[in-house]
């Protein structure tokens, strides 16, 4: 875990960076600067580019994930397989250009017919719109590559650093009249180019980008990248499905403004995942490796480890984020408070991802990894019906609770598969210790009552979570890899 360890400290710190910008942007300015309805079509329209963006990649980073190990070698040409995915990629680019005009409306409508009005949708709108999504595909593809060279904080500094800081400044420009709403979507668009220029440079930097022929492949070898290629692209569509049908059903069913506001309280919930999102750009290579090798104690270390680590930090965000619910609804103008208890559900469904950790990664290097698309076909007939049936029942929060009953069941499936192949499980002591620990202060924090004052109400709450989860967590040894954090600052602190 020490290479895990050291990267996803330094990608949690920007990650949790981005949060903070992202609060700043998504919950502080956004809400106050544009209406719920403006709110929605920008995030449907941005969801879209990132679905389109990783269906385009026809399962090309599943092929660097699980061939880079086999292909390696000491002059980084790697048997031209960086110019074979980006060929993948150019290949999907324009395959999916007929899909982008022909299928636009079923992102860009609800089941009325209805399309946000207050935009112009040009011929100009839709070629910035197909170009942002193939530049998109390429930059998923060039930070994949990354990846498998072990190499993640600049995705993740893309990510959470620059695609998060900038839309905040578009934000302020039309707060002062600068500029108007159309300007501040095509900015939110243009900005997806600097994540491929950053790819490139890191990539130039570590001599990895070489034109070479692809191949000498073996007749198994192709037969592999076709079946892995196959598969990757079925998995990548079923998950952005599973990330964004919640969205794309609240267009459908409901209307841009219900989509806005659902928007902006996902946003606390998801912060609980946060960690997880670090860890897997590291371990999930690192898995790959592993499994080439049959080390098997090494995968079971880096799942448990893991896995405590997540919880323990996923379920100190959640008692912080739902503890400060009071402070949250009385910021934000009152037609988010219909949408608090996304917060609740949403964070409660992060939470069981966080613990699962990496059991995704893990089947999907394995030969069973078709497992993985049985998974995502499940997922996303679980959502389409949970959503289905509680959005009628609950209104916008109804997406939140389906979430998290499909999130049970397949991390539940993920997890009874696992044990009977591998005998590989994350959970352990710690993991029960964690849950004790995390209901008595989610008990404690909801019997203390909020003060009127929601800025001294939100600095009282978050005293009062931490001075008890962070000391007991320490003292109880939740996790290894966290004492050895907190031991590193405390050193420290005493020289």
């Amino acid at each position: 875990m020490g290479t895990i360890r050291k990267q996803s400290t330094y990608a949690t710190i920007i990650l949790y960076s981005g949060i903070l910008i992202g609060f700043l942007g998504t919950a502080v300015i956004r809400p106050k600067i544009l209406a719920p309805e403006e709110i929605g079509f920008l995030q449907v329209l941005l969801n879209m580019t990132t679905f389109l963006g990783g269906a385009f990649t026809l399962g090309a980073n599943l092929i660097t994930i699980k061939m880079l190990p086999k292909f390696r070698t000491d002059d980084n040409k790697n048997r031209g397989l960086l110019r074979l995915i980006l060929r993948l990629g150019l290949m999907g680019s324009l395959l999916g250009l007929p899909l982008l005009i022909f299928g636009e409306s079923f992102f860009l409508q609800n089941n009325e017919g209805e399309r946000f009005s207050d935009f112009q949708y040009s011929f100009l709108f839709y070629a910035i719109l197909f170009l942002v999504i193939a530049t998109r595909t390429f930059s998923n593809l060039l930070d994949n590559y990354l990846r498998g060279y072990h190499v993640s904080v600049p995705g993740v500094f893309s990510d959470n650093i620059v695609l998060k800081s900038l839309p905040i400044l578009a934000l302020l420009f039309v707060y002062l009249q600068w500029v108007d709403f159309t300007f501040l979507i095509y900015f939110n668009l243009f900005i997806y180019v600097i994540p491929l220029l950053i790819g490139w440079y890191f990539l130039k930097k570590l001599n990895a980008i070489h034109w070479v022929k692809p191949g000498p492949f073996s007749v198994d070898e192709k037969k592999e990248m076709q079946q892995v290629s196959m598969v990757g692209f079925v998995e990548i569509i079923s998950y952005f499905i599973v990330l964004f049908i919640d969205v794309f059903m609240l267009k459908r069913l409901m209307n841009d403004e219900a989509v806005g506001i659902y928007a902006t309280m996902f946003y606390f919930g998801a912060v609980v995942s946060v960690p997880l999102k670090a860890l897997v750009r590291i371990a999930h290579p690192i898995i790959s490796e592993s499994f080439a090798k049959q080390d098997f104690e090494n995968i079971q270390k880096i799942y448990s480890k893991s896995s405590n680590v997540l919880f323990l930090l996923g379920s100190l965000v959640f008692l912080l984020v739902w503890g400060n619910r009071y402070s949250i609804e009385n910021f934000l103008d009152p037609v988010y408070a219909q949408g608090i208890w996304v917060i609740f559900f949403i964070g409660l469904a992060h939470l069981v991802e966080v613990m699962s950790s990496v059991n995704y990664q893990i089947i999907s290097i394995t030969p069973y990894f078709r497992f993985n698309l049985y998974m995502g076909a499940l997922t996303v007939f679980l959502l389409i019906v949970t959503n289905y049936i509680f959005i009628n029942l609950y209104g916008l929060v109804g997406v939140a609770v389906g979430s998290l009953v499909s999130v049970i069941l397949v991390n539940l499936a993920r997890h009874l598969f696992l044990v009977s192949k591998y005998r590989l499980t994350p959970f352990s002591s710690s993991t029960f210790k964690i849950l004790i620990l995390s209901l008595l202060v989610f008990g404690i924090s909801e019997v203390t009552p909020n003060l009127d004052n929601l800025y001294y109400n939100a600095a009282f709450k978050t005293i009062l979570i931490l001075v008890q989860f962070v000391p007991a967590a320490y003292w109880l040894k939740c996790s290894e890899d966290f004492n050895i954090v907190v031991n590193k600052y405390l050193n420290k602190i005493k020289l």
